[in-house]
């Protein structure tokens, strides 16, 4: 049934896997079957705890771009589990309360607008429906360049002071996003949230590469 029903798809909808470019669905089950082979969370920083569930190579930048800048919406539900399981160790390592708060890194107003949702809002909401814990929009971003072909410092120039806080308050909050590169952005959520009265006591990302957690400094 599989295969008549991509067979179809491709010859009338002119679909093809965002994974590995097979005719048929825009993610195939291959691609479903080796993502979730590849999800084992790790520590991979510290101060705070930076969970990343899974190593940023094969068809993991496939999906994530496919679902956020190609709209591909049967993503979803993959990447705000693969979310939710790094989530979930973080609040192993930590012993997080269940008052914990996930908060998504904050998208521009300009790449809402482009892409017609906010990715990773629909991400945190998902990964909270699968963890009981609570999630927020805490942050706001001001206007930036798009980060894909900077530098490192340049990201952390790009992205400083552009972030601010919905609302003050208090209490822990894990910050969740779907990439860590630089940590540029994540440095960035991390003092908007701090200056806003809430306690960083977590960071989990989607994908990422390994660090080794006793000699990370740079998030």
């Amino acid at each position: 049934m599989s295969s008549w029903w991509d067979a179809a798809a491709s010859a009338l909808l002119g679909s093809t896997c965002v994974g590995c470019e097979t005719p048929g669905r825009p993610w195939c089950s291959e691609c479903a079957a080796a993502f979730a082979e590849s999800v084992d969370p790790v520590l991979a920083a510290v101060d705070p705890p930076l969970i990343v569930a899974c190593r940023y190579d094969g068809c993991v930048p496939e999906a994530i771009v496919g679902y956020k800048d190609r709209g591909i919406s049967s993503l979803r539900p993959l990447l705000g589990h693969v979310l939710a399981a790094g989530v979930l160790e973080a609040v192993e390592l930590i012993g997080a309360s269940p008052t914990t708060t996930l908060v998504p890194a904050a998208t521009s107003s300009a790449a809402v607008r482009r892409r017609g949702f906010d990715h990773m809002w629909e991400l945190a909401r998902t990964a909270s429906a699968a963890t009981d814990l609570p999630a927020g929009r805490l942050l706001r971003a001001g206007s930036r360049a798009d980060q894909a072909r900077l530098s490192f410092a340049a990201r952390r120039r790009n992205v400083h002071s552009t972030m601010h806080v919905t609302r003050t308050g208090d209490g822990p909050v894990i910050v969740v996003d779907d990439v860590r590169t630089s940590g540029a952005t994540l440095a960035e959520c991390d003092r908007a949230l701090t200056e806003g009265g809430y306690e960083v006591v977590a960071h989990v990302v989607i994908a990422g590469s390994i660090i080794d957690p006793t000699c990370a400094q740079d998030r």
